[in-house]
């Protein structure tokens, strides 16, 4: 038995978060979460002396990002959501535009019985 994933995308773009959540259903990945975030550079901003290269990235930053995860028991569909996201996006090859990531899940509670969703 292979083990859930966890896919993660932050969206520096709220415009972009119903395109990815539209990629995620192309997948056939069900039940994602969309989260109001915050980079760190923008919370610690005021409070550290930053390089000027540094301040500049910082104020490129929005004020708050998209965050949508999604867990699914299927590695092929979280490979293929990675896939398709980054081409829709350009990889994130701009700065402070966002990022995917995807860890597994050794344990979850509640995700219910929702065999063909997940």
């Amino acid at each position: 038995m292979e083990s859930s994933q966890a896919i993660f995308i932050v969206l520096s773009d709220p415009g972009r978060t119903e395109r990815a959540l539209k990629l995620l259903l192309d997948c056939e990945i069900r039940g994602a979460t969309v989260i109001e975030s915050m980079g760190m550079g923008h919370v610690l901003e005021d409070s550290i002396p930053v390089i000027a290269s540094i301040r500049s990235l910082l104020s490129q930053q929005r004020e708050s990002n998209q965050t949508i995860f999604a867990v699914s028991k299927y590695p092929e569909k979280i490979e293929k959501a990675v896939k398709m996201i980054s081409e829709e996006f350009d990889g994130f090859k701009e700065p402070c535009t966002g990022l995917i990531f995807v860890v597994p899940v050794v344990t979850a509670v509640g995700l219910g019985r929702k065999d063909s969703f997940l």
